[in-house]
């Protein structure tokens, strides 16, 4: 016979809907969650039983520092989570029931971590799985008694439910394709091109722009499968590093690289966006591409007065005209394929021609 609900569990359920709808954060109900249970370290985490890597994707209680070190390298060795990737989904249980006390308390991760942040054994239950990944709620506590601890593990196999629907709910409104179009359409109005990016390069969404350049191929593309192909090794290392499942509060900053096409040279960068932690764990990492033509034309009138005068040289004038496109002097010597010192030299001769000193008087002199 079943035992009377847990005295939390009511509000506990109260802010997981709270959470949902914006009443109040997820990290209000992992608070609430560790008064559950002594010296209490709860965390929503997902861990990948097929790569052996994991993540803490919100956490109460445990430093940026311990989170860190768990992200980076504890996680491949938590030694519960072989048990934890077969439990049925749903069912909280001790951790006893992943692994007898006797062999956790012989291993690196319960000596150097656990014990190092003052716990001794945790509760957990598996909210969902799907394709090796699963995404769990545990609860680390300085409680080593398996009979206390199976009351908590009962209140969060009473608490999934509420949380998988909530986070099929997330999922869900994620999903809006009209928020995607107006993205897309914005992207499209400025002439620039812009894809949507998800695990394996997989391409999301893609505006206008961004298909008519993928289609002139060589440094990228688009694959069979509806992949992003990148042919360019820069840029290819880039969305690499990108891609991987990182949980650091801190989102890596914008990265830039000009990369050569049929039609000429493209400046890609590279944005990893802030997504909520159900988003990122079901999806992996949302990635935009931006991609931006280089090489604009000079204004006309410029341009022909110039020639004209034969003030500049072509290949001069191939370098002016980089610049005035907003590129650095290194990128405009990799767009004409001349090293850094010779586009350099054109720069000094540019300058004294056209009686500038800077770039930025030099893109005075040649824009409207």
């Amino acid at each position: 016979m079943p035992g009377a609900p847990h005295p939390k569990l009511e509000a506990l359920t109260d802010l997981i809907y709270a959470a949902l709808f914006g009443e109040t954060t997820w990290q209000t109900f992992l608070d609430a969650l560790n008064g559950t249970m002594p010296d209490a370290k709860s965390t929503l985490f997902f861990h990948d039983a097929i790569a052996r890597t994991g993540g803490l994707s919100l956490a109460s209680g445990i430093q940026d520092t311990e989170a860190e070190a768990y992200n980076h390298y504890y996680a491949r060795i938590n030694p519960w989570m072989p048990k934890a990737a077969v439990r049925p989904v749903g069912l909280g249980v001790i951790a006893e029931q992943m692994l007898p006390r006797s062999d956790l308390i012989k291993t690196e991760f319960y000596n150097d971590f656990v014990r190092s942040i003052g716990c001794e054994s945790s509760v957990g239950v598996t909210i969902m799985r799907e394709n090796g990944r699963s995404f769990n709620l545990s609860t680390l506590t300085s409680s080593a008694d398996p009979d206390n601890n199976q009351v908590n593990a009962d209140l969060l196999s009473d608490l999934a439910p509420h949380l998988r629907r909530a986070f099929d709910f997330i999922r869900r409104d994620r999903r809006d394709p009209e928020n995607d179009e107006n993205g897309l359409a914005l992207f499209d109005a400025i002439g620039a091109g812009i894809v949507y990016l998800g695990e394996n390069q997989q391409i999301r969404s893609l505006n206008r722009v961004a298909e008519r350049m993928l289609a002139e191929g060589s440094g990228i593309g688009t694959g069979p499968s509806g992949h992003l192909v990148i042919h360019d090794p820069a840029l290819g290392a880039r969305l690499d590093m990108l891609s991987r499942h990182h949980h650091s509060a801190v989102s890596p900053p914008p990265s830039t690289t000009l990369v050569k096409t049929k039609a000429g040279s493209v400046r890609c960068t590279l944005v990893r966006l802030q997504s909520d932690f159900i988003t990122a764990f079901l999806e992996g990492p949302t990635i935009a591409l931006i991609i931006e033509r280089t090489g604009m034309a000079l204004r006309s009138d410029i341009n022909e007065a110039l020639a004209r005068s034969n003030q500049l040289t072509a290949a001069e004038m191939r370098i002016a005209s980089a610049i005035a496109d907003g590129l650095s002097l290194r990128e405009a010597a990799t767009t004409h394929d001349v090293s850094y010192e010779t586009a350099r030299s054109h720069l000094k001769s540019i300058y004294s021609k056209l009686g500038v000193n800077s770039q930025v008087a030099l893109v005075r002199r040649l824009m409207p």
